[in-house]
């Protein structure tokens, strides 16, 4: 029977923000952390100070266990970049200062073991958050992730609250931390909502990464769910429905059926080529970030590999990987593509990408700092190692070289002087050495870029972030990071008419929008470059294309439509 408050709120529509696509439906299991509940405070005498203190040293101990654990499980099933946000924390738990400042706490308050961490890191916190740095925000959520683990072991609970998540669940909360997320799974959330987290969240990372629906920025509304409300996601509008009534349930489920007919239709597809109606052929390339990548990106009938980042394979070490184990590990990975071509960027350092064994200055604007290949020229033998490493590679396997976050042409000189020096002294051809867009400058002179590249490729999630001045990981600008903004596709064809005589293509996460294919298109590109699950619906989106006529707008509009 149906409850009054059902009854009131049938029907209700919470809009937020798209932050996985897709359609998905159940029951809301809406999850509470730890940090929301009340501790009990007692005091000690200071004759107890040595056994209570002994407790947070047990429950750190156990934390620290449980990232490495996490660390290895989100390592095998997804990817080591993603992986590294645990071995941070664990970074992080270890430092003695912290240690000492908890001791400290206990010592001068004479208060039991929980509330000397709520204490010492709320106020850690409040510290990181208030010199208004977006980098150490990050750090603060990380920090609070941590106080939630510990007060988890404190309070004596040996299971995360979603481990014990129904099968087949909407995950309902109003943060997802690093912690949380590496809970989930396809078969216990069908998807996610949640009222604060942006676009390039750890949250978003992961829901992608899974293919789970899931929404953000829904705010105070997402008090308006309760526990066990039915609920009805879509990920691609970024709305949720609560608590629906029959027509709306069956006109969801009638989209979902169509959603994934189109699907399996785009699957059966996959390996022939995507021509629009008028015949012209795009290249539907994938992002991969190691060997599962390209597997998956070979089954759904990639044409190559558009970007292949290499950062995985440097985050995670206490020392960077030698030539040799760079040349075999690249060599593994792009084996399923060996007729085909495969672009490789150089490591791509800086900002939120720093490896254990670069100890960088700290930097005010680390977004505006040293970042791509600014860093590299810092460090020739880093590049060099890359270079003569996929200089190896590239003489097995169809090979490109991609250079991070140009912003001069003399950094492309730069690069492609070392490369050819290095193929002199190991008597090896040169491969073809390309430039990444990432910048308004570099879009604005692409032309002076393209004399010193044999192709182009615009990385629009960072051009994006810098044209529009919006952090990508900033959940307070978030409304700001528009991708589609006119201001973008106008660069992208600025870019296109001035290097047209280059190979061009385009990544990010643009490539990969439905509604942003047919305005890609109308640009002038004919590369894309998308997730390796991507690729079947992209080809499919580009077959639908009817530009015989020469007048996309029209189409542009339809397919916007048909692809929601």
């Amino acid at each position: 029977m149906t409850s009054t408050s059902t009854q009131f709120k049938q029907n209700t529509t919470l809009a937020g923000r798209g932050m996985s696509p897709g359609l998905a439906s159940d029951r809301a299991f809406v999850y509470q952390d730890i940090l929301q509940r009340d501790h009990e405070c007692y005091d000690i005498d200071k004759h107890q100070i040595d056994e209570e203190y002994a407790r947070i040293e047990k429950a750190t101990a156990v934390v620290l266990g449980d990232l490495e654990h996490a660390a290895e499980r989100i390592e095998s099933d997804l990817d080591s970049v993603l992986a590294d946000i645990f071995r941070s924390h664990k970074t992080l738990l270890s430092d003695p200062g912290l240690a000492a400042e908890l001791r400290s706490e206990m010592e001068t308050e004479l208060i039991n073991a929980e509330h000397v961490v709520q204490r010492v890191f709320r106020r850690l916190v409040r510290r990181f958050r208030s010199v208004g740095d977006s980098k150490l925000s990050t750090r603060a959520d990380d920090l609070t992730d941590l106080s939630r683990r510990l007060l988890r072991v404190l309070a004596g609970l040996h299971a995360h609250t979603l481990e014990n998540m129904p099968v087949a669940s909407v995950l309902v909360a109003r943060r997802l931390l690093p912690s949380d997320t590496v809970h989930l799974s396809r078969k216990s959330a069908v998807a996610v909502a949640v009222a604060f987290g942006g676009p390039a969240s750890h949250a978003a990372l992961l829901t992608r990464e899974l293919g789970i629906p899931a929404v953000t920025q829904l705010a105070d509304r997402i008090d308006e769910i309760a526990q066990n409300d039915e609920l009805l996601v879509d990920g691609s509008h970024g709305t949720v429905v609560v608590a629906p009534d029959h027509p709306t349930r069956q006109k969801f489920a009638n989209a979902a059926i169509r959603a994934r007919a189109r699907l399996a239709q785009a699957r059966r597809r996959c390996c022939e080529p995507a021509t629009t109606r008028a015949g012209v052929t795009v290249q539907v390339l994938a992002n991969i970030t190691g060997v599962e990548d390209a597997r998956l990106a070979k089954e759904n009938g990639a044409d190559g590999v558009g970007l292949y980042r290499v950062e995985c394979l440097y985050l995670s070490q206490k020392a960077p990987p030698n030539e040799d184990e760079l040349a075999e590990e690249i060599g593994h990975a792009i084996a399923p593509f060996q007729n085909r071509t495969v672009t490789v960027r150089l490591l791509d350092l800086g900002a939120d990408k720093v490896p254990p064994f670069l100890d960088l200055p700290a930097e005010s604007d680390p977004a505006l700092g040293r970042r791509g290949v600014r860093l590299l020229v810092e460090y020739p033998d880093l590049l060099d190692t890359q270079l003569r490493a996929l200089l190896r590679v590239a003489q097995e396997q169809k090979l490109r070289i991609l250079v991070p976050m140009v912003t001069l042409a003399a950094e492309m000189e730069r690069v492609a002087e070392s490369l050819t020096d290095a193929a002199e002294e190991m008597n090896a051809a040169v491969p073809p050495l390309g430039a990444m867009i990432e910048t308004p400058a570099a879009a604005l002179d692409a032309a002076a870029i393209a004399q010193h590249s044999e192709f182009l490729s615009v990385g629009t999630n960072d051009l994006t972030q810098y044209l529009m001045a919006a952090g990508r990981e900033n959940a307070l600008v978030c409304d700001y990071f528009q991708e589609e903004h006119p201001a973008v596709l106008r660069l992208l064809r600025l870019v296109q008419a001035d290097v047209g005589w280059r190979p061009l293509s385009v990544c990010g996460e643009l490539a990969g929008r439905e509604s942003a294919v047919p305005l890609l298109l109308t640009a002038g590109v004919r590369t894309l470059s998308v997730a390796p699950t991507r690729v079947p619906v992209i080809k499919e989106i580009i077959r639908n294309i009817d530009d015989t006529d020469g007048d996309q707008d029209k189409q542009t509009s339809q397919l916007t439509q048909e692809a929601h």
